[in-house]
């Protein structure tokens, strides 16, 4: 078997939608350098948030409104 030496370099590069995009644009574009420390910032916020939420509604379990809504909310349950 025989290989022979590719003389020029070959890379394809896609956009999203997987249609090939010429060497030119491909060049020009800047490389995604911020992407990953835009998902890093992303997660950051999102996991915060999500623990914000849960909290808030941990401290709002224990206030007598809360339950008070809740036993009513399950006694129109039970009726049903």
């Amino acid at each position: 078997m025989r290989t022979t030496p590719n003389s020029r370099s070959t890379t394809m590069a896609f956009d999203p939608f997987g249609e090939p995009v010429a060497q030119g644009v491909v060049e020009a574009c800047s490389t995604a350098s911020g992407e990953r420390t835009a998902r890093r910032v992303g997660g950051a916020v999102f996991w915060t948030l999500a623990l914000v939420i849960l909290a808030g509604r941990i401290y709002a379990y224990d206030m007598p409104a809360v339950q008070s809504v809740a036993s009513y909310a399950a006694q129109v349950v039970a009726l049903r």
